[in-house]
């Protein structure tokens, strides 16, 4: 399969994935607070032609939001180009640039376009090509089509693959008994509401491979945990335990969750199948323990407990037992990165990175009252909620702390934010 072909094919999955869902206008937007002095500066050139959308703005906004590029103001452009002949390396070369994307954006008829794109070493002399690109994709789904261009132009430059054809979760509550499990693109584009309720929702996690969203639900009249397949639309109960049940997490194959339950006056861990079932307990009078998450290779599971008086972060065997204290004092909510070399967790009141080789610990946010952090799958990123004033709103913060950034909602208070797996193969 060519590549034209194969990016029309992986734009089609997407929109088949999430066609059965009432789109909206965006309702959280990224808005840069502190970018990163040592960025590497590229140039995003206005695509020829074009649409509604401006791809070309879309592309610099992604790789500006990786905290990895600082692309060069429009105001500041010296040309325009539209293909790599055009391109003049002394003109880019003088203002600092050592690469430049260059594209076009024609109609393709049947209510489709036409996206070409080329990234230009303009340090060669004359420029020379790095990669380039061309497909066609669905008016409707222009948006996806930047983001491929960022992608493969992000993955061409840093050897790490792009995540921005990925998705966010996250709940909006609205007043006191109105609650939302929304979906957008992870940069707040293309928002939907995946469930609404006048009970409360928490704690959305996702599927491995992104067709199903877990969550906890009051919809009952008790917290539950249900799977729902955002392909059809239906939901299942799979832990409805005496008491609390709460924090699900998926395993890395997708088989089991792992939540939290207090059938027993305590908070323990448990893991029941994806489709529910009877579920296995794996911690046991040791104080109360909860926000479970897996290792990348199923192999260990991490969580939050106050057995030793405080809260503090954990491990122990995706089967129970082997439990060795990981975080520190007051730690919770970790998350390993999808390399296994570090936890992102919640120390205090911040989003912090351990690095798990060495035992340091980096402070990444610099916002109030940080909780529910979640990693892109690329690891690059972080999203989690913080308190704003009087509400809840959404941030973005790099793996290395230099690149921060908010995602401003209207009307609600966001939180429990959860970043989607690869929703494409490549």
């Amino acid at each position: 399969m060519n590549l034209k072909s194969r990016i029309t094919s992986i734009l089609g999955i997407m929109t088949l994935l999430f066609s059965n869902v009432v789109r909206a206008e965006s309702d959280v937007v990224i808005s840069v607070d502190e970018g990163v002095s040592m960025a590497q500066p590229i140039a995003v050139v206005p695509f020829k032609g074009g649409d509604s959308a401006d791809v070309a703005q879309i592309v610099s906004d992604d790789l500006r939001n990786s905290g990895k590029f600082a692309p060069v103001e429009r105001s500041k452009l010296p040309a325009q180009p539209g293909s790599a002949g055009e391109v003049v390396s002394q003109q880019w070369t003088d203002i600092g640039v050592d690469m430049v994307v260059v594209g076009q954006v024609t109609p393709a008829g049947g209510g489709y376009y036409n996206v070409a794109y080329q990234l230009v070493d303009v340090l060669s002399n004359p420029a020379a090509v790095l990669t380039e690109g061309a497909f066609k994709v669905p008016a409707a789904q222009i948006r996806q089509g930047a983001h491929t261009v960022s992608d493969q132009v992000f993955e061409k430059i840093t050897q790490i693959r792009g995540a921005f054809r990925t998705k966010i979760a996250y709940v909006v509550q609205r007043g006191v008994s109105s609650y939302e499990l929304r979906v957008s693109d992870y940069d707040g584009f293309n928002a939907f509401t995946v469930v609404q309720s006048k009970e409360p929702l928490m704690s959305p996690e996702w599927s491995p491979e992104g067709s199903k969203l877990a969550y906890v639900t009051f919809e009952n009249k008790k917290p539950q945990v249900v799977v729902h397949d955002l392909r059809s639309g239906a939901r299942r109960v799979v832990a409805a335990l005496k008491g609390h049940n709460g924090a699900p997490a998926f395993s890395p194959d997708g088989s089991k969750i792992a939540f939290a339950s207090n059938q027993d006056g305590e908070l323990n861990i448990y893991v029941v199948g994806a489709n529910g079932g009877t579920p296995s307990k794996l911690t046991a009078n040791a104080g109360n323990n909860t926000e479970p998450s897996w290792s990348p290779d199923g192999g260990s599971i991490y969580f939050t407990s106050d057995r030793s008086g405080s809260p503090q972060v954990y491990r122990m065997s995706s089967s129970g037992g082997g439990v060795s204290a990981v975080g520190g004092g007051k730690t919770y909510n970790a998350k390993m990165s999808s390399d296994g070399k570090s936890l992102i967790m919640i120390a205090g009141d911040k989003v912090v990175k351990q690095d798990l080789a060495a035992g340091s610990t980096e402070v990444l946010s610099s916002t109030f009252l940080d909780e529910s952090p979640s990693i892109s799958p690329n690891g690059i990123m972080v999203i989690y909620s913080s308190t704003k004033g009087t509400g809840k709103v959404l941030q973005l913060v790099s793996a290395d702390g230099r690149f921060k950034a908010n995602l401003p909602g209207t009307g609600g208070q966001y939180k429990f934010p959860a970043w989607s797996p690869y929703l494409t193969k490549q």
